[in-house]
Protein backbone atom coordinates (compact mmCIF):
# COMPACT_ATOMS: atom_id res chain seq x y z
CA UNK A 1 0.00 0.00 0.00
CA UNK A 2 1.60 3.46 -1.14
CA UNK A 3 1.76 5.65 2.33
CA UNK A 4 1.25 9.73 1.35
CA UNK A 5 2.23 12.15 3.40
CA UNK A 6 -0.90 14.58 4.24
CA UNK A 7 -0.77 18.43 2.87
CA UNK A 8 -0.26 21.43 5.19
CA UNK A 9 -3.90 22.19 6.79
CA UNK A 10 -2.81 26.21 5.95
CA UNK A 11 -2.97 24.87 1.94
CA UNK A 12 -7.05 24.53 3.40
CA UNK A 13 -9.49 27.35 2.70
CA UNK A 14 -10.90 27.99 5.86
CA UNK A 15 -12.81 30.81 6.99
CA UNK A 16 -13.67 32.18 10.23
CA UNK A 17 -9.44 31.92 11.88
CA UNK A 18 -7.84 35.35 10.18
CA UNK A 19 -7.52 37.89 12.56
CA UNK A 20 -7.99 35.69 16.02
CA UNK A 21 -6.14 35.42 18.92
CA UNK A 22 -5.53 31.43 19.88
CA UNK A 23 -3.43 30.26 22.65
CA UNK A 24 -1.66 27.12 21.94
CA UNK A 25 0.06 24.73 24.79
CA UNK A 26 2.35 22.36 24.32
CA UNK A 27 3.43 24.84 21.66
CA UNK A 28 7.61 23.71 21.29
CA UNK A 29 7.18 20.22 19.72
CA UNK A 30 5.37 17.71 18.07
CA UNK A 31 1.90 18.42 17.59
CA UNK A 32 1.98 21.56 19.27
CA UNK A 33 4.40 23.16 17.49
CA UNK A 34 2.39 22.00 13.74
CA UNK A 35 -1.10 23.68 15.02
CA UNK A 36 0.59 26.44 16.19
CA UNK A 37 2.41 26.90 12.72
CA UNK A 38 -0.98 25.71 10.84
CA UNK A 39 -3.02 28.66 12.48
CA UNK A 40 -0.32 31.41 12.42
CA UNK A 41 -0.85 30.73 8.09
CA UNK A 42 -4.42 30.72 8.37
CA UNK A 43 -4.34 34.30 9.60
CA UNK A 44 -4.39 33.65 13.19
CA UNK A 45 -2.17 35.80 16.03
CA UNK A 46 -0.97 32.67 18.25
CA UNK A 47 0.76 32.90 21.74
CA UNK A 48 2.56 29.62 22.49
CA UNK A 49 3.24 28.28 25.98
CA UNK A 50 5.32 25.46 26.89
CA UNK A 51 7.72 24.93 29.95
CA UNK A 52 10.10 27.30 28.09
CA UNK A 53 9.45 30.21 25.51
CA UNK A 54 11.26 29.77 22.40
CA UNK A 55 11.84 32.59 19.99
CA UNK A 56 9.89 30.53 16.76
CA UNK A 57 6.66 29.59 15.96
CA UNK A 58 4.22 31.42 17.59
CA UNK A 59 4.12 35.27 17.54
CA UNK A 60 4.14 35.23 20.96
CA UNK A 61 6.35 32.47 22.95
CA UNK A 62 5.11 32.09 26.73
CA UNK A 63 6.87 30.23 29.33
CA UNK A 64 4.47 28.15 32.00
CA UNK A 65 3.74 24.67 33.62
CA UNK A 66 0.33 24.20 32.90
CA UNK A 67 -0.32 22.10 35.96
CA UNK A 68 0.10 25.60 37.76
CA UNK A 69 -3.05 27.49 38.44
CA UNK A 70 -0.86 30.51 38.59
CA UNK A 71 1.57 30.34 35.99
CA UNK A 72 -1.44 29.50 33.55
CA UNK A 73 -3.15 32.87 34.45
CA UNK A 74 -0.32 34.98 34.00
CA UNK A 75 0.55 33.33 30.57
CA UNK A 76 -3.12 34.12 29.23
CA UNK A 77 -3.04 37.47 30.79
CA UNK A 78 0.10 38.55 28.82
CA UNK A 79 -1.39 36.90 25.60
CA UNK A 80 -4.72 39.34 26.14
CA UNK A 81 -2.35 42.42 27.21
CA UNK A 82 -0.17 41.81 23.70
CA UNK A 83 -2.72 40.23 21.80
CA UNK A 84 -5.84 40.77 22.67
CA UNK A 85 -8.64 38.77 23.74
CA UNK A 86 -8.22 34.73 23.36
CA UNK A 87 -10.51 33.42 21.02
CA UNK A 88 -9.39 30.21 20.55
CA UNK A 89 -7.66 27.47 22.82
CA UNK A 90 -5.55 24.10 21.41
CA UNK A 91 -4.54 22.61 23.97
CA UNK A 92 -1.19 20.28 23.27
CA UNK A 93 0.17 19.81 26.02
CA UNK A 94 0.88 16.28 27.25
CA UNK A 95 3.47 13.28 27.97
CA UNK A 96 3.46 9.72 27.58
CA UNK A 97 6.26 7.25 29.48
CA UNK A 98 5.57 3.44 28.99
CA UNK A 99 5.38 1.81 31.93
CA UNK A 100 3.58 -1.70 32.80
CA UNK A 101 0.78 -0.92 35.24
CA UNK A 102 2.62 -3.00 38.07
CA UNK A 103 5.26 -1.24 38.26
CA UNK A 104 3.74 2.25 37.81
CA UNK A 105 4.57 4.34 40.74
CA UNK A 106 2.17 7.20 42.27
CA UNK A 107 4.89 10.02 41.62
CA UNK A 108 4.25 8.86 37.11
CA UNK A 109 0.94 8.32 37.22
CA UNK A 110 0.40 11.77 39.41
CA UNK A 111 2.55 13.46 36.88
CA UNK A 112 0.83 11.99 33.79
CA UNK A 113 -2.55 13.03 35.26
CA UNK A 114 -1.15 16.51 36.69
CA UNK A 115 0.17 17.55 32.96
CA UNK A 116 -2.52 15.92 30.61
CA UNK A 117 -5.73 16.52 31.88
CA UNK A 118 -5.55 18.66 34.99
CA UNK A 119 -2.93 21.38 32.81
CA UNK A 120 -6.31 20.86 30.10
CA UNK A 121 -8.27 21.87 32.62
CA UNK A 122 -6.73 24.77 34.19
CA UNK A 123 -6.20 26.43 30.72
CA UNK A 124 -10.02 25.46 29.56
CA UNK A 125 -11.31 27.16 32.25
CA UNK A 126 -9.08 30.21 31.93
CA UNK A 127 -9.85 30.43 28.41
CA UNK A 128 -14.29 30.16 28.86
CA UNK A 129 -15.07 33.00 31.29
CA UNK A 130 -13.83 35.76 28.64
CA UNK A 131 -14.97 33.81 25.86
CA UNK A 132 -18.61 33.35 27.37
CA UNK A 133 -18.75 36.56 28.51
CA UNK A 134 -17.50 37.41 24.70
CA UNK A 135 -20.11 35.09 23.24
CA UNK A 136 -17.51 33.48 21.16
CA UNK A 137 -15.19 31.07 21.80
CA UNK A 138 -13.35 27.43 20.38
CA UNK A 139 -11.40 25.07 22.42
CA UNK A 140 -10.02 22.14 20.78
CA UNK A 141 -8.55 19.31 23.20
CA UNK A 142 -5.87 17.03 22.26
CA UNK A 143 -6.84 13.30 23.32
CA UNK A 144 -5.61 10.27 22.15
CA UNK A 145 -7.30 6.81 20.73
CA UNK A 146 -6.18 5.05 24.12
CA UNK A 147 -8.32 7.44 26.07
CA UNK A 148 -11.09 5.52 24.35
CA UNK A 149 -9.47 2.01 23.89
CA UNK A 150 -6.66 1.82 26.39
CA UNK A 151 -4.08 2.41 24.08
CA UNK A 152 -1.62 -0.87 24.46
CA UNK A 153 1.00 -2.23 26.75
CA UNK A 154 1.81 0.02 29.48
CA UNK A 155 -0.20 3.01 28.72
CA UNK A 156 -2.59 2.75 32.01
CA UNK A 157 -2.09 5.96 33.49
CA UNK A 158 -1.95 8.00 29.92
CA UNK A 159 -5.05 6.18 28.99
CA UNK A 160 -7.07 7.25 31.67
CA UNK A 161 -5.19 10.93 31.17
CA UNK A 162 -6.87 11.23 28.04
CA UNK A 163 -9.93 9.29 28.56
CA UNK A 164 -10.73 11.91 30.96
CA UNK A 165 -9.82 14.92 28.54
CA UNK A 166 -12.37 13.37 26.80
CA UNK A 167 -15.36 13.72 29.36
CA UNK A 168 -14.07 16.82 30.38
CA UNK A 169 -14.53 18.25 26.63
CA UNK A 170 -17.95 17.12 26.83
CA UNK A 171 -18.72 18.29 29.98
CA UNK A 172 -17.65 22.04 28.95
CA UNK A 173 -19.46 21.71 25.63
CA UNK A 174 -22.35 21.35 27.35
CA UNK A 175 -22.39 23.88 29.29
CA UNK A 176 -20.54 26.39 27.09
CA UNK A 177 -22.77 25.89 23.42
CA UNK A 178 -25.48 28.40 24.66
CA UNK A 179 -22.58 30.61 25.17
CA UNK A 180 -21.36 30.75 21.62
CA UNK A 181 -18.04 28.54 22.69
CA UNK A 182 -17.90 25.26 21.09
CA UNK A 183 -15.55 22.62 22.52
CA UNK A 184 -14.40 19.65 20.79
CA UNK A 185 -11.78 16.88 20.97
CA UNK A 186 -9.14 15.37 18.54
CA UNK A 187 -8.45 11.94 19.16
CA UNK A 188 -5.55 10.30 17.13
CA UNK A 189 -4.18 7.46 17.39
CA UNK A 190 -0.62 7.00 16.65
CA UNK A 191 1.28 10.14 15.15
CA UNK A 192 5.36 10.86 14.43
CA UNK A 193 6.37 12.96 17.34
CA UNK A 194 9.32 13.05 19.34
CA UNK A 195 7.32 12.09 22.08
CA UNK A 196 6.53 8.57 20.30
CA UNK A 197 10.29 7.98 18.53
CA UNK A 198 11.03 4.67 18.62
CA UNK A 199 7.12 3.44 19.45
CA UNK A 200 5.62 3.53 16.11
CA UNK A 201 8.11 1.34 14.20
CA UNK A 202 6.55 -1.22 12.01
CA UNK A 203 2.57 0.12 12.51
CA UNK A 204 2.50 1.39 8.84
CA UNK A 205 1.54 -2.32 8.22
CA UNK A 206 -1.41 -2.59 10.94
CA UNK A 207 -2.87 0.49 9.66
CA UNK A 208 -5.10 0.66 6.36
CA UNK A 209 -4.77 3.53 4.87
CA UNK A 210 -0.67 2.55 4.72
CA UNK A 211 0.57 4.59 7.42
CA UNK A 212 0.58 6.48 10.72
CA UNK A 213 -0.10 9.71 11.25
CA UNK A 214 1.97 13.17 10.91
CA UNK A 215 1.35 16.53 12.50
CA UNK A 216 -0.27 17.65 9.78
CA UNK A 217 -3.49 15.43 9.91
CA UNK A 218 -3.84 16.64 13.59
CA UNK A 219 -3.75 20.40 12.82
CA UNK A 220 -5.80 20.04 9.82
CA UNK A 221 -8.68 18.46 12.00
CA UNK A 222 -8.07 21.37 14.71
CA UNK A 223 -7.76 24.04 12.07
CA UNK A 224 -11.38 22.63 10.95
CA UNK A 225 -13.11 23.00 14.37
CA UNK A 226 -11.78 26.33 15.15
CA UNK A 227 -12.76 28.14 11.70
CA UNK A 228 -16.51 28.89 11.01
CA UNK A 229 -17.02 25.63 9.03
CA UNK A 230 -17.27 23.94 12.15
CA UNK A 231 -20.09 26.51 13.75
CA UNK A 232 -22.83 23.47 14.31
CA UNK A 233 -20.42 21.03 15.92
CA UNK A 234 -19.55 20.82 19.44
CA UNK A 235 -18.97 18.26 21.98
CA UNK A 236 -17.53 15.89 19.50
CA UNK A 237 -14.62 13.53 19.29
CA UNK A 238 -12.47 13.43 16.04
CA UNK A 239 -10.75 10.11 15.90
CA UNK A 240 -7.62 10.34 13.04
CA UNK A 241 -6.47 6.40 13.19
CA UNK A 242 -6.50 6.30 9.41
CA UNK A 243 -8.90 3.40 9.60
CA UNK A 244 -6.97 1.17 12.41
CA UNK A 245 -10.54 0.66 14.23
Amino acid sequence: MTSTHPPAASTMRLEGIAGRVAVVTGSGSGIGATVTETLRKLGARVAGIDLEAGSAGPELALAADVRDEAQVDAAFAEAEARLGAVEMLVTCAGVFTPVPIADLDLAEWTRTIDINLTGTFLCAKRALGPMRRAGFGRIVTISSGAGIDGGTESCAHYAASKGGVIALTKALAKESAADGVLVNVVAPRAVRTPMLAGMTDGMDEAIPVGRIGEPDDVAAAVAFLCSAHASYVSGEVLVLNGGWW
